[in-house]
């Protein structure tokens, strides 16, 4: 039958959810240590990014050796992104026993900052994925990238939060599952094709 040919659209649908179950399956085993999941994170999107254009065809081996080519750069990222996060969320639960009108001043400022700070983090491992550059140099181009294709910021800001949302609200039982199973490379690889669409003007290969 045609329809269980390898290139009809539903073997093409299968193959394209076993890749990215093995892909779940590789990131979430490579962030347990924990000070590698910036390397691991670098490593999904390298795969997603190369998947979302339909180049990728050798998950594992391509997965590992990015992880290996950007363990320092992305081991590094994350433990800024770590450190930054924490100072953020502790000064949010501070900011509410200041008084106002200065204590709601800072509030404003803080949840600004950490909206900023979100956004860039967002742009950033991908960013790593794609691209070779310094710390600072990724660390900057990734906030600057995030500012200026703002409509596409906000549609990635919308997955992350639909995504908060269902594991929120959907019972344990299911949104874990779909955690362990794919959530995270699917919602990598579609971040990625819109991350392809963004980098396409700075790509030189």
């Amino acid at each position: 039958m045609r329809l269980f040919n390898l290139d009809s659209p539903l073997m093409q649908f299968l193959t394209k959810l076993a890749d990215l179950f093995i892909l779940n399956f590789l990131f979430l085993l490579c962030c347990i240590p924990i000070v590698t999941i910036g390397a691991s994170l670098t490593a999904l999107y390298t795969v997603a990014l190369k998947a979302a254009k339909n180049e990728e065809s050798y998950i594992i081996r391509s997965f590992f050796l990015a992880f290996k080519n950007n363990l320092k750069i992305g081991t590094l990222t994350w433990l800024i992104v770590l450190a930054v996060g924490i100072i953020l969320w502790t000064d949010l639960q501070i900011m509410p026993g200041i008084a106002a009108p200065f204590g709601t001043i800072l509030q404003v400022l803080t949840l600004t900052i950490s909206f900023l700070y979100l956004i860039g983090v967002l742009y950033l491992f991908p960013y790593i994925a794609r691209f070779e550059n310094t710390l600072f140099g990724s660390l900057k181009n990734a906030f600057l990238l995030a500012i200026s294709h703002l409509p596409y910021t906000l549609l990635l800001v919308a997955i992350s939060v639909l995504a908060t949302l269902a594991t929120l609200f959907i019972d344990l039982r299911i949104i874990g599952f779909l955690w362990l199973v794919i959530g995270y490379s699917g919602i990598a690889y579609i971040n990625s094709i819109f991350f392809r669409k963004i980098f396409a003007k700075f790509e030189t290969a």
